[in-house]
């Protein structure tokens, strides 16, 4: 990438900056005119707690999309892509199965398939907890809102936040005496139950909240060797937490969830079929994972400061199961069905196990204290086990024969702090920085299907890195409501070992892949002008070295890992717009550039060359809504009448290295009608109507194309009553 570029994407943001500086100082503030709360005010008075401490969201120096329950609904059954397509320079992969779906942010991706379960360049956590790949991306539960923070987030959230971090925000056990009960029916089996509520158990003292979920989709892909639907779901899910305070400075909140999702999500499927999507397995694909979390977070006040203790414990385990040789993809390399439709072969079966243990102690300034700080201490630690059984057919894949027993034990250790300090009364200047010890050893125990195989294959070995992630910026206020921010950031995602040790079959040990490092530049602005309208625009540039790659190699059916430099620059812009007192538009774009840069080694023999776009990393996104609601006087009836449709736009995006497979831009459009009143909701929706189908990956056969594709159609109607 030529300095003209960086130079372009700096000068476009500086620009933003002045001319929303001028704009809002122009602005004159518009009073609010209803006492009652509607969807198409914009609000200012949201506060985020993703980066470790309470902040006005729209005074935080970093590009952010929050999500409420408008904007992601309980029911859906791929929360991932929800968030990915309500935020700007964001795009969620899904690969049909639990422990391999990933997301990117800013042209920052992983390049190919995770190659373990810490293997990630976007962060997730749960009130800000961290969990892996492994536990991306549970279902929304009792949900307060979605806090989607991009740029480097290592400072608070250390190795894996190389593009951006997601945390999510559970309502809280806050003495509230209340009860909601919610339940959908719709197309394709789809059935939702879900009940929540709060009560205050001893008042001021104790208190309780919890949630029961049980949820049911028949699936809309048809499988014509089997003559059913796949492509289905199961869940059950609860979470309750309990809230003890025994006095204004104690908090102590114990809080455990349990969820169980079943899935029969298809893999490739023939993307040529005249009825696609069709299905050619031959036994129904199992998908499930159960994922049990455990979390004590004790905060107590003092003047100085405040304390914070989060111990955390998560069990995952996951369950994927399926057929590999699809019936309608090889039959046209090979004519022959009969040979692909065979239930007792062609059968792989993993079962993946992790637990995640997190500690973290950390200080905060007080909240109406100018100089806004954070340190603390975090140790993190996976042990994470892999069983896997393969016998695929001799003329496809068969060297990948045989069982694996693999064991990765993960831990970091690391100490970090945060700074904001005011430069008078419209300067501030901010940085933080985290030093961290990762290490992780792997123990693997192969055995093999020979003559095309080895006997067996035992390895023991171990990585540790020691490193620095940090950011510093500066930021002016021009004004109520007003702000520019310049950033940079270092970025740090951990190296390790492949989980699968894919090589194992040819009598080769799996070398260490390297931790992933970037810099990123931003330069953006905030503003909010009255209730009427926010807007927020960034530019951005990444530059990563090192990003970790794993790829596949149809024609010679072999895995390779290496790791691959390359950048990404781009300018994003959010915000909402209200028209009038019942209608309000909100939405965001973003533009990335990526490219891949000093390709040589295993990278070029895969077919990458320099200037290639990174795969998986669309140059546009986009997402528009609108907001509408009518009190029901106004045709003589109790109640509010209301309207939200959202449209999401995914641009194109390449699925390989060699950027020959590129799949086509989708638009997903969700729309929700209802009538309610302060206890009672009903309402009917319609998700994806345009019906189409998102690829999230592609692979040539040579000749036939193979596709990951997602859930088509999806109507329903549904009622919530509160009391």
């Amino acid at each position: 990438m030529t300095f003209r570029y960086v130079r372009s994407a700096c000068l476009l943001g500086v620009a933003a900056s002045l001319l929303l500086s001028t704009a809002g100082r122009s602005q004159t503030a518009v009073d609010e005119k209803s006492d009652t709360k509607d969807d198409a005010a914009v609000e200012d008075t949201i506060t985020i707690t993703a980066r470790k401490h309470l902040e006005k969201v729209s005074d935080a120096p970093v590009s952010t999309t929050i999500l409420n329950e408008d904007d992601i609904r309980p029911s859906a059954l791929d929360p991932g892509a929800e968030i990915a397509g309500r935020s700007p320079t964001t795009n969620f992969v899904d690969y049909s199965r639990f422990g391999e779906t990933f997301m990117n942010m800013r042209g920052v991706a992983t390049l190919g398939t995770p190659l373990n379960s810490l293997d990630s360049t976007i962060g997730f956590a749960a009130d800000g907890v961290p969990t892996s790949i492994s536990g991306f991306a549970p279902i929304l539960l009792d949900v307060e809102r979605v806090e989607v923070l991009r740029g480097p987030q290592g400072t608070t959230f250390g190795r894996n936040a190389l593009g951006g971090i997601v945390n999510v925000v559970h309502r809280k056990a806050d003495g509230t005496n209340e009860a909601r009960l919610t339940a959908e029916t719709g197309s394709d089996g789809h059935t939702f139950v879900e009940a929540a509520g709060g009560a205050s158990l001893v008042p001021d003292t104790l208190a309780l909240r919890g949630a029961v979920r049980y949820q049911k989709y028949d699936g809309d892909i048809y499988n014509s060797i089997l003559d059913r639907k796949v492509g289905g779901a199961h869940i059950g899910a609860g979470r309750a937490s309990l809230r003890y305070t025994p006095d204004h400075s104690l908090t102590i909140d114990l809080t455990g969830s349990y969820s169980r999702d079943e899935r029969s999500n298809p893999a490739y499927l023939l993307l040529e079929t005249p009825d696609f999507p069709t299905s050619g397995e031959d036994v129904v694909p199992k998908n499930r994972r159960i994922l049990a979390q455990g979390t004590l977070d004790i905060q107590k006040d003092w003047e100085d400061f405040t304390f914070t203790s989060v111990t955390s414990y998560q069990q995952i385990d996951i369950w994927n199961y399926g057929d590999f040789t699809d019936t309608l993809i090889l039959s046209e390399i090979f004519p022959l069905p009969s040979l692909w439709t065979n239930p007792a072969i062609d059968k792989v079966g993993t079962a993946e196990e992790e637990g995640l243990f997190t500690q973290e102690f950390r200080l905060n300034s007080p909240q109406k204290q100018l100089l806004q700080w954070v340190v603390g201490a975090n140790y993190f630690r996976s042990d994470y086990t892999l069983d896997r059984t393969a016998n695929n057919n001799p003329l496809v894949g068969a060297t990948f024969n045989g069982t694996w027993d693999n064991r990765i034990t993960s831990q970091t250790i690391a100490l970090f702090g945060d700074v904001s300090v005011p430069l008078g009364l419209d300067w501030e200047v901010t940085g933080g920085l985290r030093l961290a010890r990762d290490t992780q050893t792997l123990e693997s125990h192969y055995k093999g299907a020979p003559p095309l195989t080895v006997a067996s294959l035992d390895q023991k070995s171990s990585f540790a890195d020691n490193y620095a992630s940090g950011h510093a910026g500066l930021t002016y206020h021009w004004g109520e409501g007003l702000m520019s921010y310049a950033s940079v950031a270092r970025g740090y995602a951990s190296g390790g070992f492949e989980k699968a040790t894919p090589f194992a079959s040819q009598g080769a040990t799996s070398p260490p892949f390297h931790p992933a490092k970037s810099w990123t530049y931003e330069f953006g602005t905030k503003s909010v002008f009255g209730t009427t309208a926010q807007l927020d625009v960034a530019a951005f540039y990444n530059e990563v070295k090192d990003g970790q790659l794993t790829g596949f190699d149809n024609t010679t059916f072999q895995v390779y890992t290496t790791n691959q430099d390359y950048e990404s620059y781009g300018v994003e812009a959010s915000g909402q717009l209200r028209l009038t007192d019942w209608m309000a538009l909100f939405g965001g774009v973003g533009y990335t550039e990526s490219e891949m840069v000093n390709v040589g080694g295993a990278s070029g023999a895969a077919g990458a060359r320099n200037g290639n776009r990174v795969p998986q990393v669309p140059k546009w996104t986009a997402n528009l809504g609108i907001s509408l609601t009518l009190p029901g006087e106004y045709v003589a009836l109790p109640g509010t009448f209301y309207l939200r449709a959202q449209e999401q736009y995914m641009g194109a995006r390449y699925a390989d290295l060699a950027n020959a497979q590129k799949m086509e831009d989708y638009n997903i459009v969700d729309t929700r009608i209802g009538w309610r009143n302060e206890n009672l909701d009903f309402y009917a929706f319609g998700d994806n109507l345009l019906d189409e189908r998102p690829i999230s990956f592609s692979v040539d056969y040579a000749g036939p194309t193979a596709v990951y594709a997602g859930r088509g159609r999806l109507l329903g109607i549904g009622t919530s009553v509160k009391w």
